[in-house]
C-alpha cells in the first residue's frame, strides 16, 4: 500500500500550516511539491507575505547592528594594543559606546528599514515574475510573493546567527563559508519556488530567477565604474592644482 509523504508537523486535511510549520517546509524540502503546497494554503495572501518580508528586514537589521557593534569593539581592543599606552587609555574599553549607539539607531532606523525592505521584496518579486511571464509561465504575485516570504524568513535567521557566529576569532571565516552556502540554497529554494507557482520547468525557472539579478549586478557595476572613473579624473584634477601650487 502507497503513503503519501507527509510535511513535518503537518495540519490536519483541510487545515492550514501555522507560519511556523511554513517556514519549516520552505527550507527543509528542497522541491516543486512543497512549494505548490504553500502557494495553495488559504491564507497565502500579499499582506502576509509583507509582513513576514518586514519580520526578515527587521531580523537582518538587528542582527547586523548586533554584529557590526561587537566587531567595532574587537576592532578598538585590537587598536589599543599597537598605540602608546598614553594614547590607548584615551580609547573607552569595551565598545560599549559603539554598541548602545548601534541599538539606539537600529531601534530608531527599525520600522523605516522594514518599509525598505518590504519594497524591495515587492520590487523582486515583480521582477521574476515579469520574466517568467516572459518565458510563458502563469503566475499570480500574490502566490509567488507569499513562497518566496516563506523562504525568506527562515533564511535570515539563519544568516544573522551565522553574522553572529562569524564574529569568533579564527574560526568566524568557517561560519561566513556556511552563510555563503546558505544564500546558494536560498537560491535553488527560489528556483524551486518559481517552478511550483510559474508551473515552468527548472531551466526556465531558474532563468527568471537569476536574469534580474544578473542584470541589477552588471548595472550596479557599470555605476560603479563610472562612479570610479569620475573620482579618478576629479582627483587627478585635485593633484594637478595642488602640483601647480608647490611649483
Amino acid at each position: 500500500m502507497s503513503e503519501e509523504i507527509e510535511f513535518v508537523n503537518d495540519p490536519a486535511p483541510g487545515g492550514e500550516m501555522t507560519a511556523f510549520e511554513t517556514w519549516i517546509a520552505a527550507v527543509t524540502k528542497p522541491n516543486a511539491a512543497t512549494f505548490e503546497k504553500i502557494a495553495a494554503q488559504p491564507g497565502a495572501t500579499t499582506g502576509k507575505a509583507f509582513l513576514w518580508a518586514a519580520l526578515a528586514s527587521l531580523i537582518t537589521a538587528f542582527f547586523g547592528a548586533l554584529a557590526q557593534s561587537v566587531g567595532a569593539g574587537q576592532s578598538m581592543e585590537m587598536m589599543r594594543q599597537f598605540l602608546p599606552p598614553e594614547v590607548a587609555r584615551e580609547i573607552p574599553m569595551g565598545g560599549g559606546g559603539g554598541f548602545a549607539a548601534g541599538i539606539s539607531a537600529l531601534i530608531c532606523g527599525a520600522p523605516l528599514g522594514a518599509i525598505f525592505g518590504v519594497i524591495f521584496f515587492a520590487i523582486g518579486v515583480a521582477l521574476i515574475l515579469w520574466v517568467s511571464k516572459m518565458f510563458g509561465g502563469t503566475a499570480e504575485f500574490e502566490k509567488m510573493a507569499y513562497v518566496f516570504a516563506a523562504i525568506m524568513v527562515p533564511v535570515a535567521v539563519i544568516n544573522a546567527v551565522m553574522s553572529l557566529l562569524g564574529m569568533i576569532p579564527f574560526i568566524g571565516i568557517l561560519f561566513g563559508l556556511v552563510s555563503f552556502a546558505v544564500s546558494i540554497y536560498s537560491l535553488v529554494l527560489h528556483v524551486f519556488a518559481t517552478q511550483a507557482v510559474t508551473g515552468l520547468d527548472t531551466g526556465k525557472a531558474a532563468a527568471s530567477v537569476i536574469l534580474p539579478w544578473l542584470v541589477v549586478f552588471i548595472f550596479l557595476c557599470c555605476c560603479l565604474a563610472i562612479g570610479i572613473g569620475v573620482m579618478g579624473a576629479t582627483m587627478g584634477e585635485v593633484f594637478d592644482q595642488i602640483n601647480q601650487g608647490l611649483y
